[in-house]
Order: C-alpha cells, then structure tokens, then sequence
C-alpha cells in the first residue's frame, strides 16, 4: 500500500494524499504571498503610483513585484537547506525547526508521502523528525524543484516588466 514514487496506482487513497499534497502546496504559496511577495508587489505598485504612470503600468510594476517576492521567498526555502548562517543572517533549517513545511518538504512529501506527511503533521516536533526530513528532501528532487518553481517565477517577472517602455532602467530590472 505504498504510495513511493508518486506513480499513483489510480486508487482513492492516492487521490486524496494527491489532493492534500496540492492542498498544501496552495496554501504555502498563498502564505508566500502574504509575507513577501504582497510586499514587493505593493512597494512596486507604490512607486508607479507615486510615479503618476497608467493603469497598465501599474500593474505590471505590481505583477513584478508580486513574482519577485515568490521567487525570493522559494530561494530563500532552499537556502534554508543549502545555505550557512553566516549567509543567510539566520540558523539553517530554521524554518523546519520552527515546524514549518517550505516547497522542498512539501515537493519531497510527493516522493515519500507516507514518511514525510507524518513529520509534517507533526510539525518536526519528535527527536529526529528534522534529520529525517532533511534526509528525505535530499533523497528526492524538492531542491531541484523548488529552483524550478522559482525559476518560473522569475520568468513571470520578466514577462510583466518587459509591459515597460524599453529603457537601460527597464533592463537592469
């Protein structure tokens, strides 16, 4: 009854891990926007406003901002596993230690469902659930993933600035 490598047998219990897999990931990416990418977006906005640009400008400048806040904030998910502290001005693994599931979790939860979603449930909170989380991100492609994703974002970004007048400013973005 195992659930492995995500090749799904079409049954219902794999639907419903299916389903809370993309439940989660939902909601991490809504929590994203909340905390960084609604920041960046507004402070783009704020400053086409302040500017006195159109409508169609401001936008863009939001939707800019609004793709670079989640592309920093997948980056700064796959620091907390490959960075140092001395780089990232916080402890590694601090957010698997404050009991919180980032892309690379949730993206190894799809690998390892039945391990890792009980860890996750449990918010990291036994001896040993951190180590084994962290084992289980590496063993499967969360990194990798989660660069992708940010990857995309950043694309986004670049799709909504390209909406600007060609300038050296509009470039350096």
């Amino acid at each position: 009854q195992s659930h492995g490598g995500g090749s799904g047998s079409g049954t219902g219990s794999d639907d419903n891990v299916s389903h809370q897999h993309e439940e989660r990931m939902v909601y991490y990416l809504r929590k994203n926007f909340y905390k960084t990418g609604s920041l960046m977006a507004n402070s783009c906005k704020s400053a086409a406003l302040l500017g006195g640009y159109d409508d169609a400008i401001v936008h863009a400048a939001y939707c800019y901002g609004k793709h670079v806040g989640s592309a920093f904030q997948l980056v700064d998910d796959v620091l907390d596993f490959d960075g140092s502290s001395s780089t990232m001005g916080k402890a590694s693994l601090a957010d698997l230690n404050a009991g919180l599931a980032t892309a690379p979790v949730l993206f190894a939860a799809e690998r390892f469902p039945d391990e890792m979603d009980r860890l996750i449930d449990r918010k990291f909170g036994e001896i040993g659930d951190v180590n084994r989380a962290v084992e289980l991100v590496r063993q499967s492609d969360g990194i990798q993933r989660t660069k992708d994703l940010a990857h995309v974002y950043v694309e986004l970004a670049i799709d909504a600035v390209m909406e600007l007048e060609p300038s050296p400013y509009r470039d350096s973005l």
